[in-house]
């Protein structure tokens, strides 16, 4: 089952009290309050950071998808000028090895590109390896970056378009939150049959049928990690419940540990 709705629209995952003290109905609704504003800022904040850098990259993709343009047109253009005089095709011998040149610059480009993608490949939670786009994206993007150093001035449009393309997959899974069935063991090696909601590439809670194994998750720069926490199993039923439409929407206290 692959469910993507809004994550403004679902239930927030606010962290639990690490003391239990008595406290009348109005000061526990002011903290749940300020604990609410404070999730949906940080929120809010990474939303904008992924908006930002989205439209960073979309700016520097047409920049550099125009001076590919132009330098392609460029090397035409010399190759018909080098049809005339002797004097005119060593001209442009001199200006076909500068137009190289910068060929050369624009595949370091996106070289370091590729390079720095392949680094954050690890925060990608498995949903979004397993998206066809995304996994051939990556397939490709491995391909890439084994080409020998004579051959990195090669595709370097379309190698450029791939890296676009995966970032452009992360943002998507970035902005909305998913439920997914998946396996996973606990501390004894026995597997259970999970529901998974990933929060974005924030964090993920996760509870098996019966409500006697429950994990949370968390992205890291070797992978995500998930930790047992079974005491939470009653309200990861009723965060997933409340995503599937099963209960209405609540507030619903889980813990959202730094990563």
């Amino acid at each position: 089952m692959r469910i993507s709705i809004p994550i403004f629209a679902l239930v927030l995952a606010l962290p639990l009290s690490a003391q239990e003290t008595v406290i009348t109905p109005t000061e526990e609704l002011r903290t749940s309050v300020r604990e609410w504003v404070e999730t949906m800022r940080k929120i809010q904040q990474e939303e904008n950071d992924w908006s930002r850098d989205q439209e960073v990259l979309q700016n520097y993709k047409e920049g550099l998808a125009k001076e590919i343009t132009d330098l392609q047109q460029q090397i035409a253009d010399a190759k018909t000028r080098k049809a005339g005089a002797d004097q005119e095709s060593l001209d442009q011998s001199t200006q076909r090895d500068r137009y190289a040149a910068a060929k050369d610059e624009l595949s370091g480009v996106v070289r370091k590109l590729e390079e720095n993608l392949a680094a954050k490949l690890p925060l990608f939670p498995a949903p979004l390896l397993a998206e066809p786009r995304v996994a051939q994206g990556i397939e490709d993007l491995q391909r890439d970056l084994k080409l020998p150093t004579e051959k990195r001035s090669e595709g370097v449009s379309k190698r450029l378009l791939n890296v676009i393309n995966l970032l452009t997959e992360a943002e998507k899974f970035q902005q909305t939150v998913h439920l997914r069935p998946e396996l996973r063991k606990n501390a004894d090696g026995r597997e259970f049959n999970m529901q998974v909601l990933y929060f974005g590439l924030a964090c993920a809670y996760a509870v098996n049928d019966d409500g006697s194994f429950a994990v949370v998750g968390r992205p890291a720069a070797d992978g995500w990690k998930f930790e047992e926490r079974k005491e939470l199993a009653p309200e990861i039923q009723k965060l997933i419940a409340a995503t599937t439409g099963d209960q209405d929407a609540a507030f619903i206290n889980l813990p959202l540990s730094k990563p």
